[in-house]
Order: structure tokens, then C-alpha cells, then sequence
């Protein structure tokens, strides 16, 4: 079972994919589970019991918020059953949606922005946070020392690639 449950619409899994990947190239001891991956739902498995499932025993909901995904019913249905199982959750904006344009309840929760570097390690911060068995990775580094040190930079090429796949996504999505 996964310790973080990341919720998407599917037409949005380009990101929940490349988010999903850099959760896990920092936080190896972790577990995530995507609702809406085939991969991770098995062919004979009922759906939606395998998503009940995982979201109960998700410590860690990720909410991919985007102006098609926030009125979708299915991201809200999950953030629903998060909320009230204690879940703890957090909101992640994209795609145009700002995290102060973030609709009431979710407004009302701390978010993160994907697609600036700085709130991309505040997301991996607040993970480890709430999963205290995982060890917080160091914060990406400076242009400058990524120059200079090529070698070391190497340890902070997830939040390179999780942001060029926002920006290729973003690039690519019909408005």
C-alpha cells in the first residue's frame, strides 16, 4: 500500500506521471499510488474498491488542481474521502490555477505551486513532514553551484525534469 495517494483527472497524467517519478527519485522509501494509472489497478481488481483501498491507507493525498481538474467531480469525490478519513492533504496548482485562485475548501488549505522549483521542494518538505519515517532531501541548488559543481547537481535533476514536464504539458494542452 502507498504511503501518498496523487489525484488527477486522466486527461492530466502526463503530470501525475512525471510528479509521481519525481516523488519517487527523492523520496525512495515511498510509496505512490496514482487513482487513475491502469498500471497500479490490476486487470480482475474492482476499480474503485482498489482506489477506496489506497486512499484509506495513504497517509499523504497530492491534489492536481488545474482550471479543467478543480470542477471535475472524481478529484473532488477524492478530496472528499480524504478529508474525512484525516487524511492530510495537499493542494497543488498548475496549469493557470494559481494557489490563491484555488476555490473554497481547498483554498483553505496550504498549497504548493508545481511549477516553480521553490514550491516544488516545499511540496517534498511538507511530504517528509507528514511522513516522518522519510528523511527530507537537501533543497535544489543555486544555478551558479549547479555550474561549478556538475557532479553534485546530478543528486537535483528531479526538479529539472518535473518541470520540464509541467512546462511540456502545459506547452501542449489545448486551451
Amino acid at each position: 500500500m502507498a504511503d501518498i495517494f496523487i489525484s488527477f483527472i486522466h486527461e492530466e497524467e502526463p503530470v501525475a506521471s512525471a510528479l509521481q517519478r519525481f516523488i519517487k527519485a527523492l523520496l525512495t522509501s515511498t510509496e505512490v499510488f496514482m487513482s487513475a494509472d491502469t498500471w497500479q489497478v490490476y486487470a480482475g481488481e474492482i476499480w474503485l474498491d482498489r482506489i477506496t483501498q489506497e486512499l484509506k491507507k495513504a497517509q499523504v493525498v497530492l491534489l492536481l488542481l488545474s482550471p479543467r481538474s478543480v470542477i471535475r467531480p472524481w478529484v473532488n469525490f477524492e478530496a472528499g474521502g480524504a478529508w474525512f478519513s484525516g487524511k492530510k492533504i495537499i493542494p497543488i496548482s498548475f496549469n493557470g490555477l494559481t494557489k490563491g485562485a484555488l476555490p473554497k475548501p481547498y483554498s483553505n488549505i496550504q498549497a504548493v505551486n508545481l511549477e516553480t522549483t521553490e514550491d516544488q521542494y516545499y511540496l517534498i518538505k511538507s511530504i517528509t513532514h507528514h511522513l516522518p519515517h522519510v528523511l527530507t532531501p537537501p533543497p535544489p541548488m543555486p544555478d551558479l553551484i549547479r555550474e561549478r559543481h556538475p557532479a553534485i547537481a546530478e543528486a537535483f535533476e528531479p526538479y529539472i525534469r518535473l518541470s520540464d514536464a509541467v512546462a511540456a504539458f502545459i506547452a501542449e494542452e489545448p486551451k
